[in-house]
């Protein structure tokens, strides 16, 4: 974000890239690409497309992340991911920087068209994948191996982010707006904090499976087959073990919005006897864990430095803040 890298520099020689350095200790059949493009760059982490390096000049998606993120991805793809009746993106390997901290994550390029909420049938598609997943999740003793994703965890968030939220009211670098902002989001998280036990007891409907945790449209593609359509996830660096409400938000931002219903159907009362009432109620926990997520990441960037440096993270607060408080309103728990 903020103090992200903006652009980079590609070496004359690609196989002088660090991306291609990191995926030639891997001794694939072609290591120099014929061209590289970058599709996420910030200050340590970053994401590319190398052309032609795959089986059959297939292109390989190189990840650079943290070890911790990109050990639970790498065991998901590996180990759960290709044990489900459904089509899933190849893992070609992980390698570990010296420094024990990042690692370079090299994944199958996910082809297919852009996932659309518009798209009826794309949601449905993603309700049966989301089922299936869940249903799957509870057999594969994932439960000891993932971060937490109950509600404990977003109620942490929200308490870490009105502790920096409230730090930088002394920050002598924001403007009045800017100040006003965060104090309208540190009152909405008060008020949603008095609500707390009842986001709980809507929880409790559920029992806990594996959340994905970015259930994003930027993370979906919808490939054609002879069998028909199938939904390909990826990016799954946010994946936890707890209540998948996060998963079933509706039309907030760019979640992916499964079909209730047809996620209802999908569970076929596998998850106990569910009333798609009560899956209506998890995507509207899961509306505001979304957005408890993205406020966390945002208010993270904030700093006493140059204003340069916080016109990013305030920007995002900006368009998070509104759809927050629409959510307090569509709870009834704001006028």
């Amino acid at each position: 974000m903020s103090k992200s890298i903006a652009t980079e520099v590609l070496p004359e020689r690609l196989a002088e890239h660090r991306a291609v350095r990191a995926w030639s200790r891997l001794d694939p059949a072609r290591v120099e690409p014929e061209r590289i493009e970058i599709l996420k760059l910030r200050n340590k982490s970053a994401v590319y497309r190398l052309a032609a390096v795959g089986p059959e000049g297939s292109a390989v998606i190189a990840k650079r992340c943290r070890l911790a993120t990109g050990s639970i991805e790498r065991m998901l793809y590996e180990e759960f991911l290709p044990r489900l009746p459904l089509p899933a993106l190849r893992c070609h390997g992980m390698i570990e920087e010296p420094d024990g901290e990042f690692c370079w994550l090299f994944l199958e390029n996910a082809c297919g068209e852009e996932y659309s909420t518009a798209s009826a049938q794309h949601r449905a598609l993603a309700a049966q994948w989301l089922a299936t997943v869940h249903k799957a999740a509870t057999r594969a003793g994932l439960q000891t191996r993932l971060p937490s994703r109950e509600p404990s965890h977003y109620r942490e968030l929200l308490q870490t982010s009105r502790q920096a939220l409230l730090r930088h009211l002394a920050n002598p670098v924001l403007r009045a707006d800017d100040l006003r902002l965060l104090q309208a989001i540190s009152s909405h998280f008060d008020l949603l904090e008095t609500r707390w036990g009842e986001l709980e007891e809507r929880c409790a409907a559920m029992p806990p499976t594996l959340v994905h945790g970015d259930f994003a449209t930027k993370n979906a593609r919808v490939r054609s087959a002879t069998a028909g359509p199938a939904l390909l996830l990826f990016d799954w660096e946010y994946a936890g073990w707890g209540v998948p409400a996060t998963d079933l938000a509706q039309f907030t931002g760019r979640a992916i919005s499964p079909d209730l219903a047809t996620y209802c159907a999908g569970l076929n009362g596998f998850l106990s006897p569910r009333d798609i009432r009560d899956v209506e109620r998890l995507a509207e926990c899961g509306k505001f864990f979304r957005l408890l997520d993205n406020i966390a990441w945002a208010s993270s960037f904030l700093t006493f430095e140059s204003y340069l440096f916080l016109e990013k993270p305030m920007t995002y607060l900006k368009l998070f803040e509104p759809r927050l408080a629409d959510a307090l309103r569509t709870a009834k728990w704001m006028r």
